[in-house]
């Protein structure tokens, strides 16, 4: 079991899920979110406290098991340490942000780059035996070292921009580093993430695998090369260059997102719901490139393309994971590492449904509210949010005692 997904971070991560609403609708409260610091305690409560949290602790499984590579000792330990540290850290930025303190982003940003440099290390050991491996580890291999990379200039930049906030670094980087840090998180770190992941995924979810590798790889190229150029033009203040990134990161987002419908249209898996969560993530990733583009031709859409790709397209693919894989954690620690249980078999498939349901409507009225400048609709998309998050925890409890008890819909 120690090699297995540890839960803890699973759990920290929903926690932040949950609190994520209560903290939108608390800015919902007091005028649309822009650039201020509340805006910011939310989207990194998203992007670290939910989405980072439960996407190291994922990895820490996922990598070795791609790569069919043996992994323990020291270096196992202190990656799955780090999975625990994190969520704190991404805790305490968050606040900082809430609070306007700027000692605390300080401390936080710092611990948050030092728990990243440190999991990286250890996660080099699965990496290294991989490059020296077979060709389709090698490939697997580099693609998560890019990713990897991405990441790390992610946290170099955020933060380099904390102690720019307190003047201890040039003025100069809150300027055109919050634009590249953002796009360097979503796009070149999560993004390629949730490619990779579902890649390999996709299998389990729905039975089905993608038919065209060539369409994979573009859609992955075109967005990593995408995300370079994009946040190279933001960081040196070139309009021109944004757009052009930004273009390529929608004809990569269009092509992965034809890869995974093709795949669902497919799909052989009784269990539907994180097909559901799967498709509509990759429909919102679409949604969220184009208001990306809108905004480097100078629209005022910024603000909904960071919601739409955090909540409608890696948090929908989030959420499907956690409707399967998660499920699947649950089941192994109650019940053992040999369980074969499916998690459609201990998940209550109207909750699931119900918890789609209300999500999905809180990303249209969040992305709405965003584009229209309506305050309402977006303490609207708060609470149908947060009524999301707690039917998945409802739904949790009802798996878990299926487990326990053995109350198994077959």
């Amino acid at each position: 079991m120690k090699g297995w997904i540890p839960p803890l971070p699973l759990v920290c991560g929903l926690g932040s899920f949950g609190l994520s609403w209560v903290v939108l609708f608390a800015i919902a409260r007091t005028g649309l979110p822009d650039a201020s610091l509340l805006s910011l305690a939310w989207v990194h409560l998203v992007a670290l406290g939910w989405i980072g949290t439960i996407a190291l602790a994922v990895i820490f499984f996922a990598l070795p098991t791609f790569l069919d590579v043996e992994w323990s000792g020291p270096w196992q330990a202190t990656a799955r340490t780090c999975t625990l540290v994190f969520p704190i850290a991404a805790l305490a930025l968050s606040l900082g942000f809430w609070l306007g303190s700027i000692p605390l982003l300080q401390v936080a940003g710092t611990v948050i780059l030092a728990t990243l440099v440190v999991y990286t290390l250890a996660m080099a050991q699965p990496l290294a035996i991989a490059l020296r491996g077979e060709r389709a580890g090698r490939a697997i291999a580099r693609a998560f070292s890019i990713t990897f990379c991405a990441l790390l200039l992610t946290a170099i930049l955020g933060a380099s921009f904390t102690y720019a906030l307190g003047g201890r670094l040039w003025p100069a980087l809150l300027v055109g580093t919050p634009q590249a840090h953002a796009l360097l998180g979503i796009g070149g770190w999560l993004t390629l993430l949730v490619f990779g992941v579902s890649g390999r995924t996709l299998g389990p979810i729905a039975g089905a695998r993608s038919r065209s590798l060539a369409l994979h790889i573009a859609s992955s190229s075109l967005v990593l090369a995408g995300t370079v150029i994009a946040a190279t033009g933001a960081a040196a203040r070139l309009p021109l260059v944004v757009v052009v990134g930004s273009a390529l990161i929608l004809s990569g987002t269009i092509a992965y997102a034809a890869d995974i419908l093709d795949v669902l249209g497919r799909a052989t898996v009784a269990h539907r719901p994180p097909q559901a969560w799967m498709a509509a993530g990759a429909i919102w990733a679409i949604v969220a490139a184009t208001l990306l583009l809108a905004s480097a031709f100078g629209a005022p859409f910024a603000p909904a393309g960071i919601f739409v790709a955090l909540i409608g397209w890696i948090g929908s693919a989030i959420l499907a994971h956690m409707h399967h894989i998660g499920v699947r954690v649950l089941l192994t620690t109650l019940r053992g590492e040999d369980d074969e249980t499916r998690p459609g078999a201990v998940l209550c498939t109207p909750i699931s449904w119900t918890t789609f349901a209300l999500y999905q409507f809180a990303a249209l009225a969040g992305a709405y509210a965003l584009c229209a400048n309506a305050p309402l609709a977006l303490e609207v998309a708060a609470g149908a949010g947060l009524l999301a998050f707690l039917a998945t925890a409802v739904n949790a409890v009802y798996a878990r005692r299926a487990a326990v008890f053995g109350t198994i819909r077959l």
